[in-house]
């Protein structure tokens, strides 16, 4: 038997094999192991070829680049050639802005808000966001990610996909290129634009100013009016005194996407129902009766005590519905109301939802469930408190007078005194 054996071990050991081989000698296959092949060096004509692919990648990133206009700090996809020719241009910004406004007020701009389930002033507030990430001149090349446009917006991703919808059917934004994953090539180009990776692109936008679109407007927009430094300065003024007043301070509404006042100043200028007063014809003689402070006081409190019914609407509708109610505002605040509607909650078994998709519809059905005429929480603790107190003060004439028929120490001593005496006079 060949080999060696070792001590305790019937078995026998193989024989060391060397690792390394005599690159001149025959090549040795080790038993139980695939044999390792050799990698050939690559030839003149591989060489040539990967060099000439590299220098065409790069000859395609750059022309990719260079011809596709690329801008900012992520890459855009390319549009088709010939597309933008087809694709009108808008007339500007403003006057943009305001075939926007003019159309959303239109029966068929109202129409379209009602089937896609969002508000004009929702949709205003999108259109002047895509307005700010379009170009200048031609109102092309908005890459702004869905995301983007929302947060600047303060609305959801929901909101921007269903006001894309309604700018759609209105005629005056139209989308390029959709948004997708990037080929390798493209990838390759992303990086070499930014500097960073980039697996996806935004879709591509442009608004339009369709002959429809410009048709459609009735009211004679005068070009060269710009809101003065002045104006600007007191618009902010009021923004922020509105601000501290309303309720809604902890972010910004669906009409302030870039600073809130700016928006606000826009809805005005463009609004029709101040065309008329723009025009030169007196001002509107109808005023609206200002809700009382007290409803408007427990509207806010009531918001403030349940985040689940802040909505986005104008709190004047909380106020209607408080109002339809049939709720004594001087009675009720906005933290009995709220405290009522949770003692309700808790008798029936419910639980309070986490997010409510119709507010003002879910607190007009729950406010008809309960009897408001009864005595408010703050009513019924200030009649406990005065319960509690007429006992204590009941406890403590009882106290007293009882305390008044307890003898005084002299009067103790003198009894003592005479009863010893008397003691001592039977015992003699």
């Amino acid at each position: 038997m060949t080999g060696n054996t070792s001590q305790g071990n019937a078995r026998p050991e193989p024989a060391p094999t060397p690792t390394q081989h005599d690159p001149t000698g025959p090549f040795h296959i080790i038993a139980g192991q695939p044999a390792a092949p050799t990698p050939a060096p690559p030839t003149d004509d591989e060489w040539a070829r990967a060099v000439r692919q590299a220098t065409e990648n790069v000859a395609r990133i750059e022309t990719l680049n260079a011809t596709s206009n690329q801008r900012g700090n992520s890459w855009a996809l390319p549009t088709k050639e010939g597309q933008h020719a087809r694709t009108p241009i808008w007339t500007s910004r403003t006057q943009w802005q305001h075939q926007v406004r003019t159309l959303l007020n239109s029966p068929t701009g109202t129409q379209l808000c009602k089937t896609h389930t969002i508000s004009t002033e929702t949709v205003f507030a999108v259109a002047v966001t895509h307005a700010h990430y379009a170009d200048s001149k031609t109102g092309r090349s908005i890459t702004a990610s869905r995301i983007t446009i929302a947060t600047r917006a303060g609305v959801s991703v929901s909101v921007v996909k269903r006001a894309r919808r309604v700018l759609t059917g209105l005629g005056v934004a139209i989308e390029l290129v959709r948004g997708r994953y990037l080929q390798k090539i493209e990838s390759m180009a992303a990086e070499a634009h930014h500097g960073h990776r980039q697996f996806r692109a935004a879709s591509v936008w442009a608004l339009i100013s369709p002959r429809t679109a410009v048709a459609a407007i009735t009211v004679p927009f005068n070009k060269s009016r710009k809101l003065s430094r002045a104006t600007l300065r007191s618009a902010a003024y009021r923004a922020r005194t509105a601000s501290r007043i309303s309720p809604h301070t902890g972010g910004r509404g669906p009409l302030s996407p870039s600073g809130g006042f700016v928006l606000q100043s826009l809805v005005l200028k463009f609004s029709p129902t101040h065309a008329h007063t723009r025009a030169g014809n007196p001002n509107n003689t109808q005023k609206s009766t200002p809700r009382p402070i007290d409803l408007q006081r427990t509207a806010a409190q009531l918001i403030a005590h349940i985040p689940a019914l802040k909505t986005t609407k104008h709190i004047g509708r909380i106020c209607d519905v408080l109002d339809r109610a049939g709720i004594d505002v001087t009675r009720w605040t906005g933290r009995d109301i709220a405290r009522e509607l949770t003692t309700d909650t808790q008798t029936r078994g419910w639980i309070w939802p986490t997010q409510i998709t119709r507010p003002i519809a879910f607190l007009r059905w729950r406010l008809a469930q309960i009897d408001w005429t009864a005595h408010t929480p703050a009513e019924r603790a200030r009649d406990n408190d005065r319960t509690r107190l007429a006992e204590q003060a009941a406890r403590r004439r009882e106290a007293h007078e009882r305390d008044s028929h307890v003898a005084d120490a002299q009067t103790r001593a003198e009894i003592m005194q005479h009863l010893r005496q008397q003691l001592s006079t039977r015992t003699a």
